[in-house]
């Protein structure tokens, strides 16, 4: 690819660690990182985390869900030594924060002087629109308000640092985090990741993320990140200017999707389309907030420009669509994305787990609602999918919200609502369908032997 010109990453530990709050210390101050946060949930015997099979729906399972609750210790090869290492970058100008996680397959790329087949995951987390992150000073504020409705108290958020939870959620932990370090572990039960998974934080007011939406800018910010994981990780201050870099992944989570929506709409046949943006993950994308025809419209058009990059720029492209709206569902069946065999799944005949009562939900509890069916699909060699789960299957789909009274309650199993529980179950999903490049060494392997003798296999989860 072309060379860029490099806006460096500095190191942001010591501002970074003190400003951390309760429940959120990832980073110890002597750099090293708490694994209870980093991997929340997994290394307690009485507690698990919800991993999804190769396919998520399946109508002989409990409220259709091909998901099973996997304890961290019962993954074959054991992980203890594979937590990773998690650092924290800063940049002058635009999106100056990056919270990064290097998992052990990459940093031995990076000690190896092999950054070319480092790859990197980049999430774009929701706008930053409520109080408490625009009336705190980005990204080392205090939010010292109350917030409409209470909402920076009942949330936690008062006399907290809300950008550095919001990445820190983001990343790996807090009582409604998303676990995403823990879902790439958990993507493959054979084979380690190959990747830096980063979480830009951004605020509403700066951009959000406008300085990261072209290929260019991307491209830039992943040699940055590249650079600046070898210093730290491979200790090699002469790394500098251009370095080469493997694949890159996007994921956008809810209002975010309008960040992959920007980026999809400059696709072009260039070096960054088509030899290293590899894979495209939606997780509940809203591109409009208050006008369902023009959301839908935005989609349509999202859409055909991943169409176009998959069929015209890079055929090995992969594309991942997880949504709770029906019309959502039905415009990527009717695609040019070439979606086979859509597999339909009755949420209201299948057999319903009981929910944090104990009890069953009630089909005719007062104000109660079908659940509705859910559609999976894929194309013939499934490197594009779809999951469709609609809003009424959920008790809880956004919070302090009853949306449905006989819906599953994900509560009995997991923090949030079902909005978040698409991000926080499905991402391991999207990821244990990424090419084999993303993973590389064998479960148990030790340090010192070369990863380049391990030969990457399709990862196959839990329960096949």
């Amino acid at each position: 690819m072309s060379k860029v010109t490099s806006l460096m990453m500095t190191d942001a530990f010591a501002r970074f660690q003190p400003l951390q709050g309760p429940g959120y210390s990832v980073l110890k101050p002597d750099g090293t990182t708490d694994t209870d946060l980093l991997l929340p949930l997994m290394f307690h015997r009485d507690r698990a985390i919800d991993v999804p099979g190769r396919r998520v729906l399946d109508a002989g399972k409990p409220d259709g869900l091909n998901v099973r609750m996997v304890e961290y210790t019962d993954i074959p090869g054991g992980l203890a030594d594979e937590h990773g290492t998690v650092l924290v970058a800063e940049r002058e100008k635009g999106t100056q924060l990056f919270l990064m996680w290097v998992s052990r397959t990459a940093a031995l790329h990076l000690k190896g002087r092999t950054p070319e087949k480092v790859n990197v995951h980049f999430l774009f987390h929701p706008p930053t629109y409520r109080e408490c992150y625009t009336e705190s000073t980005y990204w080392t504020g205090t939010c010292g308000i109350d917030g409409k409705d209470r909402y920076c108290v009942d949330s936690g958020f008062k006399g907290q640092q809300p950008y550095v939870q919001l990445g820190e959620r983001y990343l790996c932990t807090g009582d409604t985090g998303f676990r995403a370090v823990a879902q790439h572990l958990l993507a493959s039960d054979r084979l380690e990741p190959n990747v830096i998974y980063v979480v830009p934080v951004a605020s509403t007011r700066g951009g959000n993320f406008d300085d990261l939406l072209t290929a260019e800018a991307l491209a830039r910010a992943v040699q940055d990140v590249i650079i600046f994981a070898s210093r730290k990780i491979a200790g090699s201050p002469d790394v500098d200017g251009f370095v080469d870099f493997g694949e890159v992944m996007l994921s956008g989570y809810s209002h975010s999707g309008d960040r992959v929506e920007k980026l999809l709409l400059t696709v072009s046949d260039t070096p960054f389309f088509r030899r290293h943006l590899s894979q495209i993950n939606l997780f509940d994308p809203n591109l409009d907030e208050k006008d369902a025809r023009i959301r839908l419209v935005r989609f349509k058009a999202l859409l055909e420009k991943a169409a176009l990059w998959k069929k015209k720029i890079n055929r090995d492209a992969r594309i991942f669509v997880y949504t709770s709206y029906g019309d959502h569902q039905q415009a990527m069946l009717g695609s040019d994305l070439k979606l086979e065999s859509p597999t339909v799944v009755n949420l209201d005949t299948v057999d319903w787990s009981v929910d944090r009562s104990g009890a069953r939900p009630s089909k005719r509890a007062k104000g109660a609602r079908p659940r509705g069916s859910g559609v999976e699909a894929y194309d013939h060699d499934r490197t594009v999918g779809l999951v469709h789960i609609p809003v009424a299957f959920f008790r809880h789909w956004l919070e302090d919200k009853l949306d449905n009274p006989s819906g599953w309650d994900q509560a009995t199993r997991d923090s949030g609502h079902g909005h978040g529980w698409i991000l926080r179950t499905l991402m391991s999903h999207a990821l244990s369908h990424a090419a084999p490049s993303w993973f590389g060494a064998q479960r148990g392997f030790k340090a010192a032997t070369p990863i380049e003798k391990s030969r990457p296999e399709r990862p196959v989860l839990p329960d096949g």
